[in-house]
C-alpha cells in the first residue's frame, strides 16, 4: 500500500502539469454583451415575486466533457448551466446561447472541433460605455477584466476563434448613448483587437431586437443602435451580423420571451446558439 501511494505521488509530481495543459480546450469562443447573452432562459418570478431559475436543462444545454468554460477564477472546468453563474454577478442567470452553440458546433464539425472552450463575459443591463477602454477612468474595470479573460483563455494552448457580441438594448433606451453608440462600438472592437494581438478575432455581432424597457429611459431609439451596428460591421473587417428580429420571436405578442417580455426564453436561446454556430461555420469553419 505504501508503495502504491508513493507511485501515485511520483506520477502526480511528474505528470501533473501536463495533465493540466491537456485540459485546455482546442477552440475557444468569447461570449459578451448584456443579459440576453448572459442568459435568462427559465428565469421567472416565483410566488414571492423574486427572480428564480427553474433549473430545467434541455438536451441542447447538457454538460459534455468536450465543452469547457473559463470560470471566474480563470480556470477551465466542464461547462454547466447556468453558464454565466459567477460572471453576471448580482443577477439571476439561466439558459443562454453558449451551450447550444457548443453542442451545435460539435454536432456539425465532429472530432475536428476537439474540445470547445466557452469564455462567458456578459453582464446584464450594461451600456457600451461601461465596456469601452478608458485609461483615465479607474472605475472602468469591465474592459480590463474582459481582456484579462481573453488572454487567460489560451495561455495553455488552444486558439481564440471568435467573439460573440450581443449588447445595445440598454443604449437604445437613452437618446445620448444611442447617438454615441456607433463610435463607441467601433472603438471598442478596434481596441480589443489591438490589445489581444497577435490573435485573429472574427466578431459575430447580434443586432438587437428591442430596447431595454426595464431601465430608466427617455427614448425608444432601437433604429439608431441597429443602424450603428450595421455601420460598424461594414467599416471594420471580419464582422458578421445576425439579426435577432429574425429569431422565432414576436415583439408585439411577446412570443419567444419570458414573462417579463424583455428576455429570450429557453427555446429562443437555443435557436440563437445554433444560429451562432452555423454562422461561424459558414464564414470561418475552414479555420478549425
Amino acid at each position: 500500500m505504501a508503495l502504491l501511494k508513493l507511485s501515485i505521488l511520483l506520477c502526480t509530481m511528474l505528470f501533473g502539469s501536463s495533465l493540466s495543459r491537456a485540459a485546455s480546450p482546442n477552440n475557444i469562443f468569447i461570449l459578451a454583451g448584456q443579459s440576453n447573452m448572459a442568459g435568462r432562459g427559465g428565469v421567472e418570478n416565483n410566488q414571492v415575486r423574486e427572480l428564480e431559475w427553474d433549473g430545467l436543462i434541455p438536451p441542447e444545454c447538457q454538460s459534455d466533457p468536450s465543452i469547457l468554460r473559463l470560470n471566474p477564477a480563470l480556470q477551465w472546468e466542464i461547462a454547466r448551466e447556468p453558464l454565466h453563474e459567477g460572471i453576471d454577478i448580482n443577477k439571476t442567470v439561466g439558459i443562454g446561447p453558449g451551450m447550444p452553440f457548443a453542442h451545435q458546433l460539435l454536432t456539425k464539425v465532429g472530432p475536428r472541433a476537439g474540445t470547445v472552450g466557452l469564455v462567458p463575459c456578459a453582464r446584464g443591463g450594461t451600456i457600451i460605455e461601461q465596456w469601452i477602454k478608458n485609461p483615465s477612468n479607474p472605475d472602468a474595470t469591465f474592459y480590463k477584466n474582459f481582456i484579462e479573460r481573453i488572454k487567460a483563455s489560451d495561455k495553455e494552448g488552444g486558439v481564440v476563434r471568435a467573439l460573440f457580441w450581443f449588447q445595445g438594448e440598454s443604449d437604445a433606451a437613452m437618446s445620448d448613448t444611442a447617438n454615441r453608440y456607433k463610435d463607441n462600438l467601433k472603438n471598442f472592437f478596434t481596441d480589443i483587437r489591438n490589445d489581444i494581438k497577435p490573435r485573429f478575432l472574427p466578431i459575430i455581432l447580434v443586432k438587437i431586437a428591442l430596447y431595454d424597457f426595464m431601465m430608466k429611459h427617455d427614448t425608444h431609439d432601437l433604429p439608431a443602435v441597429r443602424a450603428a451596428q450595421d455601420a460598424v460591421s461594414k467599416e471594420l473587417p471580419d464582422i458578421v451580423t445576425i439579426d435577432a428580429l429574425k429569431l422565432p420571436i414576436n415583439v408585439d405578442t411577446h412570443e419567444g420571451f419570458n414573462q417579463d417580455h424583455g428576455h429570450f426564453n429557453t427555446t429562443t436561446q437555443i435557436t440563437l446558439g445554433k444560429w451562432l454556430a452555423d454562422t461561424y461555420l459558414s464564414h470561418y469553419g475552414h479555420l478549425l
